[in-house]
């Protein structure tokens, strides 16, 4: 398994209901396609994001984002270290 970092663009500030109900759809269709949803790092007001994902590709995050319904800019794989 890898961890994808993924890059967001909303287009328009969100609430943080609309927010929090994007990262629910997408933690709904990670479990759903077997990848791990991390975490998810936000501006509401400027419309941006950037989650962290366990996935075994990218195309695997891809398919995610793509079933909740979350614009998705870029997919990087990255590292963590502590």
């Amino acid at each position: 398994m890898g961890t994808f970092l993924g890059v967001h663009d909303m287009g328009a500030s969100l609430s943080e209901d609309e927010f929090k109900a994007s990262w629910e759809a997408y933690k709904l269709a990670c479990n759903k396609l077997g990848c791990s949803a991390q975490h998810v790092h936000y501006n509401a007001e400027k419309g941006r994001g950037f989650c962290l994902t366990e996935a075994s590709s990218s195309d695997e995050v891809q398919k995610a984002h793509d079933e909740a319904g979350v614009p998705l800019v870029e997919i990087l794989e990255v590292k963590t270290r502590e």
